[in-house]
């Protein structure tokens, strides 16, 4: 069973519209978070490896997709 997120625990706004991002979609590519949100690739995958450490995105179980690793309240 999966972890619950609530968003409002979110401080990073760029982090939150990730995680909405990809609870919308339900799975994306870096490219569609990087396009969606007009990032660089550098800050994106920082952005993106962020939420990895903190274990709220993935991309190991559907590679190349990122998928979330939590639930949202």
């Amino acid at each position: 069973m999966k972890e619950t997120l609530d968003l409002k625990t979110v401080t990073d706004e760029v982090e939150r519209e990730i995680i909405k991002l990809v609870h919308k979609k339900g799975k994306c590519m870096m490219g569609d978070i990087l396009m969606h949100l007009k990032l660089s690739y550098q800050k994106g995958k920082q952005y993106v490896s962020s939420l990895e450490s903190k274990e709220v995105l993935t991309n190991r179980e559907q590679a190349p997709f990122y998928t979330l690793k939590v639930d949202l309240s």
